[in-house]
């Protein structure tokens, strides 16, 4: 108070007066009734330095605003100090972020899709992916998309993770994704999913030795002729049969 004597301390919510304290008046705290603004009566605590007040119940659609507390000192200076700010109420996910889609085991070479997938909340929560410590770099990863709101306005959100398993994603042959979630301006530690996957390689194709294969080949043709040199000999010998029956 840089020695002057406090006259009074006055919180509002987008300019409403809902508490007052005045230390020279019986009794020395008022409240006044203000939509989204439940005190804790047991919590108020004002002095002739400080003035806190505690409130409960909050809502998203009545509670959030600017508030502002404004100090006076008495006579004759009567001089005002005050000071705003802005409150955000936020409804945090009730579940845990998720991710959708991942396999045990990739061959090299196969399409790895995925998607992250959090609970409802407002403001809606960003999401973001990341593959072994670092951030997927934004060719890979698909618009977030919203759901619609709910009876109360909260949303979820879903964002896409798509690429290749080629072996620059994996440390050795592992892969390790994971994707969070924040709420945007909302001072929470953010959610964190995490999920892991192997990559195999793919089998080696049968190399068939060329001389191999010529001979496989001439022998299945030698067998095909066999038949017709059978049928030819035969024929031959029912021709010199009919002749010398013909010669007798």
């Amino acid at each position: 108070m840089g020695g002057e004597q406090l006259y009074a301390v006055k919180w509002y919510k987008d300019d409403q007066e809902f508490f007052r304290y005045m230390p020279g008046q019986t009794p020395a705290t008022i409240t006044f009734p203000v939509a989204g603004v439940h005190l804790v009566t047991s919590a108020t605590d004002c002095g002739h330095d400080h003035c806190k007040v505690r409130l409960h119940g909050l809502t998203r659609d009545h509670s959030g605003g600017a508030y502002r507390c404004e100090i006076s000192s008495e006579a004759p200076t009567f001089r005002l100090a005050s000071e705003t700010h802005n409150v955000t109420i936020a409804a945090l996910p009730k579940g845990e972020l998720r991710i959708e889609g991942l396999a045990p085991e990739y061959l090299e070479g196969e399409p790895v899709n995925v998607d992250c997938v959090s609970e409802l909340a407002d403001p809606a929560p960003i999401l973001s992916w990341y593959i072994n410590g670092h951030q997927a770099p934004s060719k890979y990863v698909g618009d977030q998309t919203s759901s619609k709101p709910d009876l109360l306005g909260l949303v979820s959100r879903s964002l896409s993770l798509r690429f290749n398993a080629e072996r620059k994603f994996f440390h050795g042959e592992k892969l390790e994704i994971s994707c969070r979630s924040s709420l945007p301006g909302i001072p929470v530690h953010p959610q964190i999913a995490e999920a892991s996957s192997t990559l195999r390689s793919q089998p080696a194709q049968p190399v068939i030795n060329n001389q191999k294969l010529h001979w496989l080949s001439s022998t299945v043709a030698n067998r095909a002729q066999k038949p017709t040199v059978h049928i030819v000999l035969l024929s031959a010998v029912r021709w010199l049969v009919c002749i010398l029956e013909h010669i007798r």
